[in-house]
C-alpha cells in the first residue's frame, strides 16, 4: 500500500493512519459528481450539503483526500489571489476587483469559522503575513506595492509597512530592512484541514471514493477504472492534475513547489526568532517563498516552482534533490539562526497555473459542468471561496459571489510543447537570476526588469 505519510511533513504529522476509502465499482447515480477530493472539491461538497442535505454528492479521488496539493502546501490561508491586482489597476474592472479582494479577505475568517463549526482541529491562527525585505530593491518594491493598495482604498487595517524596529517585535531573523504586513492571512495545518473536511462531508451524507482516478468526463457523467457516476452536475476540481484528463491537457500546467521542515526548535531559539502569533512569513524576491511556525514548534518553509516537460507530475522526491538545498538556503537567508538545525522532512508537489496566471471558476448549466482552480499556489483560502461559489451556481442561485470577476468560464489554453516548457523555464531562471543580482547588491538593468514584467503579465 502506498505510504502517503512519507510524502509530506503534514501527512506524516497526522494523528491518524491514512487508510484509503473503498474505490468506486459499478454504476451509481448522483446529483453532483466531483472529480478530486482536495480543498476545492471538499469545500464544494460541504457547502452543498450544508445548504441541502438531501443532495446526493459523490467525490472520486485518484489517491486519498489530501494526497495532492491540499496535503503538501505551506498552510497559508491567504485573503489574496493572483489576478486581482490586474483588475484593480484597470479602471474598467477596478470596482469588480475591489469586490473580489474584499471577498477574499472575508474568506480567511470563513475558513476559521466553518472549521470550528465542523469540529476540524486544523491549528488555525490568524497572525497575518510578513513579507520580508532584505535588500533595498525589495524594500522599494514593497513600499510601492503598499502605495498601490492605498490608491485602491485599502488601509493600514489591510496592509502596512513595518520598520525594522516595528518588525523586531514579530520577527527577529537576519537584519531585515522592514516588511509588508498583511493582516488577512492565517496559518493552518493543511493536512488536518483536508482530512477533517473529508470527514465532515461524509458525516453530512457525501460519499468519497478513493483510489478511483477519473479517466473520462462526458456530459453529466464520469468514468473511473471500475465504475461510472451519472449526475446532474460534474465538477472538475483537479488543479495541478488537470492535464491528466482527456481534452484538458493544456488548460492548466502543474508547477511544483518544494518544501522542508526543521526539527522542533527549543523555546530559547523561538525567543530569538519571534513569530509568537504564528505569523506566516516569506521573502520579497520574485520567486515566492513561504514559511510558518508550526504548532509543534518547527519551521515549515517552501519555494516554487519547477515545471516538468509535457506537464509531468511528480509526488515523490529524493532527499538529496538539489532543489531542497536551494529552499534551505533561502530559509537561512531569512533566518540565519537556523544554521545547524536539522531538516527532518523534504517534500514537494504540483499546483495548478493558468495561462493568464489567474484562477477562475466556470459554470456551464446547459452542460451540467462546473470547474475551478488555477490558484498559483494560493488555493488554501481561495478554494473556500470557489467552493461556496460553485455551490451557489449548482443550486441555481445568483449571488454576490457568482458575480465576482473570476467567474469567467473555462481556462485559456497553454502553448504546445516545447514552447510552454521553454517559456516557463525561462521565466523561472530569469526570476532566480534577478533575485541573485539584487541580493548581491547590484542593480538590475532596466531591460531585464522590463522583460520580467512582460513575462509575468503575459
Amino acid at each position: 500500500m502506498r505510504d502517503y505519510a512519507s510524502e509530506s511533513f503534514w501527512l506524516d504529522d497526522l494523528a491518524e493512519e491514512i487508510v484509503p476509502r473503498p474505490r468506486l465499482t459499478g454504476g451509481i447515480e448522483a446529483d453532483v459528481a466531483i472529480v478530486g477530493a482536495g480543498y476545492t472539491g471538499l469545500w464544494t461538497a460541504l457547502y452543498l450539503l450544508r445548504e441541502d442535505p438531501s443532495l446526493r454528492v459523490v467525490l472520486c479521488e485518484a489517491g486519498v483526500a489530501g494526497a495532492g496539493a491540499s496535503g503538501r502546501n505551506g498552510g497559508w490561508v491567504m485573503g489574496l489571489a493572483e489576478g486581482v491586482s490586474e483588475r484593480l489597476r484597470d479602471p474598467a474592472t477596478q470596482e469588480a476587483g475591489v469586490r473580489w479582494q474584499r471577498a477574499l479577505f472575508e474568506t480567511v475568517d470563513e475558513v476559521g469559522r466553518v472549521s470550528g463549526e465542523e469540529g476540524i482541529a486544523c491549528d488555525f491562527a490568524k497572525g497575518g503575513m510578513l513579507q520580508i525585505a532584505s535588500v533595498p530593491a525589495e524594500q522599494e518594491r514593497l513600499l510601492a506595492e503598499i502605495e498601490e493598495w492605498r490608491a485602491q482604498g485599502f488601509d493600514d487595517a489591510d496592509f502596512r509597512w513595518l520598520s525594522p524596529d516595528e518588525l523586531r517585535g514579530r520577527f527577529l531573523g537576519g537584519a531585515p530592512l522592514g516588511a509588508l504586513y498583511c493582516s488577512h492571512v492565517a496559518a493552518i495545518h493543511p493536512a488536518r484541514l483536508v482530512r477533517g473536511l473529508a470527514r465532515a462531508v461524509e458525516t453530512r451524507g457525501g460519499r468519497i471514493f478513493e483510489g478511483s482516478p477519473v479517466r473520462r468526463v462526458a456530459e453529466r457523467s464520469l468514468q473511473t477504472d471500475a465504475g461510472e457516476v451519472r449526475a446532474r452536475w460534474v465538477v472538475l476540481a483537479t488543479e495541478g492534475y488537470t492535464p491528466g484528463l482527456p481534452g484538458r491537457r493544456r488548460k492548466l500546467i502543474p508547477m511544483h513547489s518544494m518544501m522542508i521542515a526543521t526539527e522542533p526548535l527549543p523555546p530559547a531559539l523561538w525567543e530569538e526568532i519571534g513569530l509568537s502569533a504564528r505569523e506566516t512569513f516569506g521573502g520579497a524576491g520574485r520567486i515566492s517563498t513561504y514559511g510558518q511556525r508550526t504548532v509543534s514548534g518547527r519551521v515549515a518553509f517552501g519555494a516554487r516552482g519547477v515545471y516538468y516537460y509535457g506537464s509531468g507530475v511528480q509526488e515523490r522526491f529524493a532527499a538529496e534533490d538539489p532543489r531542497f538545498d536551494e529552499v534551505h538556503a533561502a530559509l537561512l537567508h531569512l533566518m540565519p539562526s537556523l544554521e545547524g538545525v536539522e531538516v527532518t522532512h523534504r517534500w514537494g508537489g504540483p499546483l495548478g497555473v493558468a495561462r493568464d496566471w489567474s484562477p477562475r471558476i466556470g459554470l456551464f448549466p446547459e452542460q451540467g459542468l462546473a470547474l475551478a482552480g488555477g490558484y498559483v499556489g494560493e488555493g488554501v483560502g481561495a478554494s473556500n471561496l470557489a467552493g461556496r461559489t460553485l455551490a451557489d451556481g449548482i443550486l441555481g442561485r445568483e449571488t454576490e459571489r457568482t458575480a465576482l470577476p473570476w467567474v469567467t468560464g473555462d481556462f485559456p489554453n497553454w502553448e504546445v510543447e516545447p514552447l510552454r516548457w521553454l517559456g516557463v523555464s525561462a521565466v523561472r531562471r530569469l526570476g532566480d537570476h534577478l533575485d541573485r543580482v539584487e541580493r548581491a547588491g547590484r542593480h538590475v538593468p532596466r531591460l531585464a526588469q522590463a522583460l520580467w514584467s512582460a513575462f509575468v503579465r503575459h
